[in-house]
């Protein structure tokens, strides 16, 4: 599912992910893996003119989150500062995540975090969007 990302969409779109967290069972991660997609999608919209895929899994005791779009550049990670007004958000994606990773893809580039998760129910995946398909 590919989604245009609009501010006013980012409320939907953490609502259906803290849905599908739940339905999972993965509630003792779910602030972290919304922050992490919010922090994400805030760069699509700022870096790719908005236009994104969003997917989640729940694999093997983790939660996967797969952001792809069509800017062939990668997310730079800018260095700590305590008085910078932007260029927290990957710092935060680091501390929240086990891992995560930049591929560049033959139309753009897919960011891939994971978290370690209680791996209470089957393994499932879910593209989850706001808008448009």
């Amino acid at each position: 599912m590919s989604l245009t990302v609009q501010p006013s969409e980012l409320g939907s779109i953490r609502r259906a992910v803290i849905r599908q967290l739940r339905t999972w069972g993965l509630e003792e991660i779910v602030d972290d893996a919304v922050l992490v997609v919010t922090e994400l999608l805030a760069n699509v919209h700022k870096h790719a003119e908005g236009v994104c895929d969003l997917e989640i899994e729940h694999e093997a005791g983790r939660l996967i989150v797969r952001v792809s779009d069509t800017v062939m550049t990668p997310p730079t990670v800018r260095p700590r500062s305590t008085s910078a007004e932007i260029g927290r958000g990957l710092h935060l994606v680091g501390e929240l995540t086990e891992h995560w990773e930049t591929a560049i893809t033959g139309t753009g580039k897919v960011v891939t975090c994971r978290f370690r998760a209680v791996d209470r129910r089957r393994q499932e995946r879910v593209a989850l969007g706001g808008g448009h398909a």
